[in-house]
């Protein structure tokens, strides 16, 4: 009986141990997701182009000043990054509040082109003038630094990126806490003869986002479901249960959405089956 009980404890001890280490290599071992979007139109310059996509890092840390995923980004060498948003946390008690994206950003050393919008985290940083931090923490400020290490901070904005004689547009689409798109009013109108890749943080204006004409379209949000079934995918998102974009290539009419899982968590550290992810894209003509 007491060899039984023995047996049951160490059992139960190994059991307890191993989903501890499964919970923590969730939340702290890195994936790469690597997708080839065939775009038509697209420049042959642009042929093999590569972006790498960051997004919802909350204040993570991989590794001190992030080497990790620096590491990860710079194998992959990407041709530009584009971010997401939610790369910080809208709390008004962290100090130093988005310097941990600050200091990823001082160890890419400049090496690659790197466009931002902003997710609800970034656009609610906290603005009353309460002590010298939160002077400094404003979402103005924080757009500053982000400018000052050659980050291109799209508002509601457009640019383009030149290889040679070709071009392609890149869009930024702001977060609006109100939730309104008025996507054409904010951005235009578009020229159905040039390739055009939106950023947005939210994904569940897919259709508003394909009616308007993008070719692609970079998205996070919804942290990949945070718990991840087989055959079901994500269960849980900032909207609701199961969400439709929970994370991979949504395709509509001749548009294509690119959903991140994100990096990080918040308001609490939980992923199952959902490491945090890098998302490595590839362009290629059609």
């Amino acid at each position: 009986m007491v060899k039984k009980r023995r047996n049951i404890l160490v059992i139960t001890l190994a059991i307890l141990i191993f989903l501890v280490v499964y919970y923590l290599l969730q939340l702290n071992w890195i994936s790469v997701s690597n997708e080839t979007v065939h775009l038509e139109d697209l420049p042959e310059e642009f042929d093999g182009f590569k972006v790498v996509q960051l997004s919802d890092l909350h204040n993570k840390e991989f590794g001190e000043g992030n080497k990790r995923l620096v590491k990860k980004i710079n194998k992959i060498e990407p041709d530009i990054i584009v971010i997401t948003g939610d790369m910080l946390n809208n709390s008004h008690d962290i100090p130093n509040n988005g310097e941990v994206l600050i200091k990823l950003l001082e160890n890419l050393n400049n090496n690659y082109p790197i466009y931002y919008v902003t997710g609800e985290h970034e656009e609610g940083l906290y603005y009353e003038d309460r002590n010298k931090y939160q002077k400094e923490g404003t979402k103005e400020a924080y757009e500053e630094k982000l400018s000052n290490l050659g980050v291109k901070v799209l508002n509601d904005e457009q640019t383009t990126i030149t290889i040679q004689d070709a071009k392609i547009n890149l869009y930024g689409l702001k977060e609006h806490l109100s939730g309104e798109i008025q996507i054409e009013e904010r951005l235009g109108e578009t020229n159905e003869n040039e390739v055009k890749i939106l950023l947005s943080h939210r994904p569940f204006y897919f259709d508003e986002y394909a009616d308007w004409g993008a070719d692609l379209v970079f998205s996070g949000d919804t942290h990949g479901g945070m718990l991840r079934l087989p055959f079901i995918g994500g269960v849980v998102s900032t909207e609701g249960l199961f969400p439709e974009y929970d994370g991979g290539l949504f395709h509509k009419e001749n548009s294509i959405m690119v959903v991140s899982r994100g990096l990080g968590n918040n308001p609490i550290p939980l992923r199952i089956n959902n490491r945090p992810e890098v998302v490595e894209i590839t362009l290629k003509s059609k």
